[in-house]
């Protein structure tokens, strides 16, 4: 599995897995605020599920190896939306996490603004048409309303091209499930229930104006099932972007905290 290992190898370490369509861009501006501090991981998720498994615990497979390779204790790690999944699993199969961080990802579809026509437009081979096709500026204006109203890419250097980048490099099967049968997976087990089972603590943080979850009915699950939870007030579906320095201080206490 790819990665990017960045700050001081002793210092405590935080695994960030981000989301679909994403890439190791998208905690960018975190791991350059957090890695003075902090020996800060990047992993790079866009491969798992190729075979077509995309069980949160066939894709944490690698990340256990990764751990485990890297004879990391004490470990934070924080899953962005498609990677919050994989990160609540990978605390219950590795004794190696010690804290669990959630990020814009509601615990079901239940407070999802997903059109149910999606499963049946969005399939691979539709993906890979759009991935080669839409322009760049198309895609960019697609992905606004994952932003607060008043966030403006300039604000986040790379993030306009990473956009596109990732768009045409994710995976398309990955794209589809994600909209389709990640729907019944979750229902059949949702993410407040899987943290609730956890023994290590966990922070659900979220964006208030994001569009794809329900920001207040996704915290108060959280909460109900234990964990705590952080609303950030001017921000939408990816809160590490829109407001780096409330993330970083947010999770900083929660680390803090939990030690």
């Amino acid at each position: 599995m790819l990665s990017i290992d960045e700050g001081d190898p002793a210092a405590p370490a935080i695994v960030f897995v981000h989301g679909i369509p994403g890439s190791v861009d998208w905690f960018a501006g975190i791991a350059e605020r957090m890695a003075g501090e902090y020996r800060v991981i990047r992993v790079d998720t866009r491969e798992l599920g190729a075979d077509g498994d995309f069980s949160a615990a066939a894709r944490t497979v690698p990340l256990t190896a990764l751990l485990d390779d890297l004879d990391l204790t004490d470990v934070t790690v924080v899953g962005h939306s498609f990677g919050a999944e994989i990160a609540l699993e990978l605390a219950a199969v590795s004794p190696r996490v010690a804290r669990v961080v959630v990020v814009g990802q509601a615990p079901d579809y239940g407070a999802a603004s997903i059109p149910s026509v999606a499963k049946w437009v969005v399939r691979p081979w539709s993906v890979r048409l759009a991935q080669q096709w839409t322009p760049g500026p198309v895609i960019r204006l697609a992905n606004r309303s994952f932003f607060a109203s008043r966030f403006r890419y300039q604000s986040a250097p790379g993030l306009a091209d990473a956009l596109v980048r990732d768009f045409r490099a994710a995976l398309p099967t990955g794209l589809a499930y994600a909209v389709g049968a990640r729907a019944d997976d979750f229902a059949a087990k949702p993410l407040d229930v899987r943290a609730r089972a956890l023994r290590q603590p966990v922070l659900a943080i979220h964006g208030r104006h994001d569009n794809l979850y329900d920001s207040t009915e996704t915290l108060a699950r959280f909460a109900a099932a234990g964990a705590r939870t952080h609303l950030v007030e001017h921000a939408g579906h990816s809160p590490q972007i829109e407001q780096p320095d409330e993330f970083v201080s947010v999770l900083g206490d929660f680390i803090a905290g939990t030690r």
